[in-house]
């Protein structure tokens, strides 16, 4: 067995003593990477005609992305942070418990929570109150607060869950799910009282444990509801683009769309009047390629929605 084993070795040395075997080694290494590059860069026909390659498809694809990301910061114009809150414990422990009618800070009962801190508890309670204004210019715009005040697990099982009051009535469930709250235009020019009852959850199963959660945005904006379409259109097509073949026409056509409405955006000085306008413009752009593409697929798609009920009364 030994002497098999040196004569194995003896064996290869001479092989790789060939030249041949060397050069052989190579053609192969060179003709895979060929082939390999010639994949990602080449390009390919869709329709009998020739396409782009996917080296730039690739490329294309990642700038849309960035682009897209970017983008939605701007949905959001005018914004007026919230700075501090009026806190408060609630401890009346009952389903719908009578909403707090002073709110000084300082006293016994109130304390101030600033944005940025953090809070925690298990089966915990909390008032939050603040005076805002609505600010008359915004009339005819779609008023919005975004409030960002705690975590969800991933099961929606467990953590975060509050409950908005507006000038103290009941008004909308906000939690991870539902972060946006849109005001009655009637109240631009008015002050109005919001109130939050925040519910610091449950672990949703397993060791009791407190639940901690960061105060994270309150903001008041009005929401640009041509640049929230433009988003919300690339989005969607942006992940169809991961959905469908390489070869498939639609995906090519879907791209093309997209990169050209981006395209019209002016990044020059964001958040300008300029930038304003030609994401608006970039909205046209897309909706109208999107309508004018020829609908030729056997495949109806017939969609059924559904609301959830804590919209309601979370």
């Amino acid at each position: 067995m030994n002497n098999f084993g040196v004569l194995y070795c003896y064996e290869l040395k001479k092989i790789w003593k060939r030249k041949i075997v060397y050069a052989t080694l190579a053609i192969c290494f060179i003709a895979t990477a060929i082939l390999f590059i010639g994949e990602f860069i080449g390009s390919y026909p869709i329709d009998n005609e020739k396409s782009d390659t996917k080296y730039h498809m690739f490329l294309t694809d990642r700038k849309l992305e960035r682009r897209i990301e970017e983008i939605e910061q701007y949905r959001y114009r005018d914004i007026i942070e919230f700075k501090t809150f009026a806190a408060a414990e609630e401890e009346q422990g009952v389903v719908n418990p009578k909403l707090p009618t002073s709110h000084e800070q300082g006293t016994e009962k109130w304390y101030t929570l600033n944005t940025g801190d953090t809070w925690k508890g298990r089966d915990r309670f909390v008032w939050l109150h603040k005076d805002i204004a609505v600010p008359a210019e915004w009339k005819g715009k779609k008023v919005v607060g975004v409030f960002d005040f705690g975590n969800t697990g991933g099961g929606n099982n467990s953590g975060f869950e509050s409950m908005a009051y507006v000038n103290g009535k009941m008004y909308q469930g906000v939690d991870v799910n539902h972060k946006e709250l849109f005001f009655d235009d009637a109240l631009c020019g008015t002050d109005v009282g919001l109130t939050f009852r925040l519910w610091s959850g449950l672990e949703g199963g397993g060791i009791p444990r407190e639940q901690e959660h960061r105060i994270a945005r309150a903001d008041l904006a009005w929401l640009d509801e041509k640049v929230d379409d433009f988003y919300y259109m690339a989005s969607m097509v942006r992940q169809t683009l991961d959905e469908l073949g390489d070869s498939d026409p639609i995906r090519h056509e879907l791209r093309g769309a997209l990169n050209r409405a981006c395209s019209r955006i002016d990044w020059t000085y964001p958040g300008s009047a300029a930038f304003y306008e030609s994401v608006h413009q970039a909205d046209d752009e897309l909706n109208s390629s999107i309508d004018s593409m020829d609908k030729n697929s056997m495949v109806h798609v017939y969609c059924v929605g559904h609301t959830h009920i804590d919209v309601a009364w979370l």
